[in-house]
């Protein structure tokens, strides 16, 4: 019985101690900031496809360096021909530093297709690469551009929401040569 007791009364201080613990609102969204922008030159990747590129500074624009998706030759090719076009730098430059001062914390993209999409860590299989830059706020993640690259038309393009179609956009035509030799 006086076991009973003991274990009662213990429950009932783990109770107590549980509910009297405080939590500051807002705390963990400050540490999730605090986190992305103290590894701001950390780039990574999921296994979703999914890579964020914090940023420290408001000033300044994120660097051009990136981390592919895959090891596979061709996807990697593939991602510095998207991520090295003017467009995608149009609209990545600045964007953390925009994203923060709404409340969110990075951006990133979306690998959405890939020819060898278990290969390359894609969601799905495409014919073509297919990527979607996304911001992250605590609540959503929307998608504000989409890119394909399409190997057999050696072209990338930005899809166009509106007209729902694909917009041919320029990017360094020498890539071509490496992307030949990457997927023989």
């Amino acid at each position: 019985m006086k076991k009973n007791h003991f274990n009662s009364f213990l429950l009932a201080c783990l109770l107590l101690t549980a509910s009297c613990t405080q939590h500051k609102p807002g705390t963990a969204i400050q540490d999730t900031l605090k986190t992305s922008v103290s590894t701001a030159k950390d780039l990574s990747a999921n296994k979703a496809g999914i890579v964020n590129k914090p940023d420290v500074s408001t000033k300044k624009s994120l660097k051009t360096d990136t981390v592919p998706f895959s090891t596979n030759p061709c996807s990697q090719i593939a991602y510095e021909i998207l991520t090295t076009s003017d467009r995608y730098k149009s609209l990545t430059d600045g964007l953390t530093a925009r994203i923060i001062a709404n409340g969110g914390t990075s951006y990133g993209l979306f690998y959405e297709g890939s020819p060898n999409a278990k290969k390359d860590n894609a969601m799905n299989y495409s014919k073509t690469y297919d990527y979607a830059i996304h911001e992250s706020y605590p609540d959503h993640s929307p998608v504000t551009a989409r890119f394909t690259f399409d190997p057999t038309k050696r072209q990338l393009f930005e899809y166009d929401a509106a007209l729902d179609s694909l917009i041919p956009t320029s990017f360094n035509k020498n890539l071509l040569l490496e992307l030949d030799k990457a997927c023989k």
